[in-house]
């Protein structure tokens, strides 16, 4: 298991708040807008963090965040626990996933955004963790492929780190926090709960 601590804001007394949840290293998911490149350096270290604490990794077949992700798990010893979700037998090629494991993870033969959108699906179910940069820098704009990830995975219990200026927006499934993950990148988090009122949040 792996905890993370997220402070909150100070008591009167001087004693900061904090709030901790944990999740199972098994894999995390790592996504984000097809336009958006993230620096070479940013990535390295943060998939350097994640496999420090123990986890695997699931990172999608498409350009933008995807490929940033991929560029950095081609090193020793990442590339190890690197899975690469496809929609497409054509993205299993080296010439897309630079060598790293990977498999088509959706039904042949249907329609291309229906492949692109199971294929999401299919890595944000399985994963313990999502960390998400959801904003498509040409519109300013959440991408319909981050909000299916951010979705799915507080729908499935998933925790989810946001790479954003930009809070979420508030829900009675999950909890919101200003934060970092490894000092590396701020944002928030997105804890979901765990029951509402009639079952599990994922039976809603």
């Amino acid at each position: 298991m792996v905890t993370f601590t997220i402070p909150l804001k100070e008591k009167q007394k001087g004693k900061k708040q904090v709030f901790s949840f944990s999740v199972h290293s098994h894999s995390v998911m790592l996504a984000g807008s097809r336009n958006m490149d993230l620096p070479p350096a940013l990535c390295r270290s943060l998939v350097n963090k994640l496999y420090l604490q123990g986890f695997g990794f699931f990172v999608g077949c498409a350009g933008g965040v995807d490929r940033a992700i991929r560029k950095a798990l081609i090193y020793y010893p990442y590339y190890k626990r690197a899975f690469v979700a496809c929609a497409f037998r054509e993205r299993t090629k080296p010439e897309h996933t630079f060598g790293l494991f990977a498999s088509v993870v959706v039904p042949e033969k249907i329609p291309y955004k229906a492949a692109l959108a199971r294929r999401t699906v299919w890595m944000a179910r399985r994963c313990e963790l999502l960390v998400l940069f959801p904003v498509d820098p040409l519109t300013g704009k959440w991408g319909r492929g981050s909000t299916l990830a951010f979705n799915t995975a507080t729908l499935n219990l998933k925790p989810v780190f946001v790479v954003s200026e930009y809070r979420p927006p508030e829900s009675p499934v999950y909890n919101v926090f200003a934060g970092s993950l490894f000092d590396i990148v701020t944002g928030f988090w997105v804890v979901p709960h765990p029951y509402l009122p009639g079952g599990l949040v994922e039976d809603e």
